[in-house]
């Protein structure tokens, strides 16, 4: 077959029609079958999704604003469905106190998993949980104050102390919307603080400090614009600040002293790394929250996940946010001040002009807010 012969120009011919029917129709049937794929992967997610909300509305009563890692923690439960459903309408023994649950972060979303993914489990607004036992408690106070038996841990930074309002005098505006930044200090810090001071914003900085001179400039900064400082961690390392109850004195008091150091703050509030909740701390959670309440310390967890140490996107964070602080009866937003999270300072500004434009409410969370915490019966 020459070139340019009547045979080379029909082989041609044959191969470009190949080329320009066969091959689309391939790669159409390839993409089909992904995308099938796909479709039934997502609806798989969608049904998981449709049972954990149900569950979670059960649970708290209304509708939960997250249900991401629920399963994970109702699978460890070992629970059917109908024994789930026996537990919510009929309770335990009210004689059992009541069980904490919840996972937490990479930074801090992620413990529960022993990963970087928070088990985002029912979170409580402490008024609604606290409502009707303030009522019995206020009539009985005058005449029932048992005497506080010694804590074993009370030589310990004896002077670690702080002075708890009473539960009575807990801060609950309804509306309001609490913004909190995990594990700063960082080379965003003074982004975020450029942004609240644009919208005039008040928020809550949980840091994880270190004795540096830069550290000490952006604790520094923190305070003198009117934000909350809290205790984060001085390590945030899960395995060894939750061995014990020492291990974790320790490491809250260098964060604690840091910050005193750095601002004259000596604050008052906390969050637990990784949630006050997680795969990590189930030996000593009870004994840490026991002491750190009997020294006045009070610890915040969230009700809304802005996702960014997960690695949210820009459009993830500026859809969701807005979403889930309009399913709540007031916000504890988690985002993270950290140089691994850089979606955060670039979606901030924009998801300050929906809230604001919203007519939202700002506030700092200072030990007389009242705490969100995760509560539930698989913990």
């Amino acid at each position: 077959m020459q070139f340019g012969s009547v045979a080379f120009f029909k082989v041609l011919i044959k191969t470009v029609l190949c080329i320009v029917f066969f091959v689309p129709l391939v790669l159409c049937v390839v993409f089909a079958v992904l995308l099938w794929n796909k479709s039934a992967e997502v609806k798989d997610i969608q049904q998981d999704n449709e049972r954990l909300e149900y569950y979670a509305a059960i649970l708290s009563g209304e509708r939960e604003p997250t249900v991401k890692g629920f399963y994970d923690v109702y699978a460890r439960s070992g629970l059917s469905d109908e024994e789930l459903i026996e537990y919510v309408l009929h309770g335990k023994d009210e004689s059992q106190p009541a069980a904490n649950m919840s996972g937490d972060t990479s930074a801090d979303s992620s413990a529960s998993s022993g990963s970087s993914g928070n088990s985002a489990l029912q979170t409580v607004d402490t008024t609604e949980a606290a409502s009707s036992a303030e009522s019995e408690a206020d009539a009985t106070a005058e005449t029932n104050q048992p005497t506080q038996p010694e804590s074993p841990y009370a030589d310990i930074y004896p002077d670690m102390m702080v002075n708890a309002p009473a539960e009575s005098d807990y801060v609950r505006e309804l509306g309001t919307v609490y913004l909190t930044f995990d594990d700063g200090p960082s080379d965003n810090t003074y982004s975020i603080l450029s942004y609240l001071e644009q919208y005039n914003v008040k928020a809550t900085f949980f840091v994880v400090p270190n004795r540096s001179e830069g550290c000490y400039a952006k604790l520094k900064a923190i305070a003198a614009a009117g934000h909350s400082i809290g205790v984060h961690s001085a390590s945030h390392v899960y395995t060894d600040i939750y061995s014990s109850v020492e291990a974790y004195l320790d490491d809250f008091h260098e964060a604690w002293d840091i910050i005193y150091d750095a601002t004259g703050i000596k604050t008052e509030i906390f969050r637990f790394p990784g949630g006050s909740v997680n795969d990590f701390n189930t030996e000593t959670r009870d004994k840490i929250i026991q002491e750190m309440t009997r020294r006045g310390f009070r610890y915040y967890d969230w009700n809304v996940e802005s996702g960014d140490v997960d690695g949210a996107t820009w459009t993830d964070m500026y859809n969701s946010i807005p979403s889930d602080i309009a399913n709540c009866y007031r916000s504890i937003v988690l985002m993270h001040d950290s140089n691994s999270t850089p979606n955060t300072v670039l979606v901030l500004g924009d998801v300050l002009h929906v809230l604001v434009s919203d007519g939202y409410k700002f506030d700092k969370i200072n030990n007389d807010t009242r705490p969100v915490q995760f509560t539930g019966p698989f913990a």
